[in-house]
């Protein structure tokens, strides 16, 4: 309805935008929604309802009560007591099956104790297979390799 200037639609979309209380719309627009409240109890109704949600809004929170959040603690609680718990090696190994993770953990293990060995002066050092070589790159594209024989 067209009526005092402001529609039904364009009442709801100011309300929305601006709120229940009257002081809060700009004042342009008051008097022409004083005009559509008083001619429509729909607009009445929906005046109501936006009220008491500002009015929620603007009130305080209510206190969780104890017995509430204890509740809540100790189903959680429970919660994580029942789900199993992941231990170290699966967490730095993954899922994988008991033998292999243990296969995995005796080679590192062998692994360390060799180098460590080397390191310690216990060990002999490597034997170098070949003599030593190296790389130049004469060309973008043409790779050499020098290994110190003269050709």
């Amino acid at each position: 309805m067209k009526e005092d200037g402001m529609t039904d639609e364009d009442f709801l979309r100011h309300l929305d935008a601006h709120g229940a209380s009257p002081e809060r719309w700009p004042p342009e627009l008051r008097a022409a929604a004083e005009a559509a409240l008083a001619r429509s109890p729909a607009l009445r109704t929906a005046r109501e309802q936006a009220q008491a949600f500002d009015d929620l809004l603007a009130g305080t929170a209510p206190e969780p009560a104890d017995a509430r959040i204890d509740r809540l603690l100790s189903a959680v609680g429970e919660a994580a007591r029942a789900m199993p718990q992941d231990g170290l090696t699966v967490l730095l190994l993954g899922r994988m099956p008991r033998r292999a993770a243990a296969g995995l953990c005796v080679a590192l293990l062998a692994l360390g104790w060799m180098a460590g060995s080397w390191m310690a002066g216990s060990l002999p050092a490597p034997a170098a297979l070949s003599p030593p070589q190296e790389l130049a790159l004469l060309h973008e594209n043409v790779v050499t390799l020098f290994d110190g024989d003269s050709r």
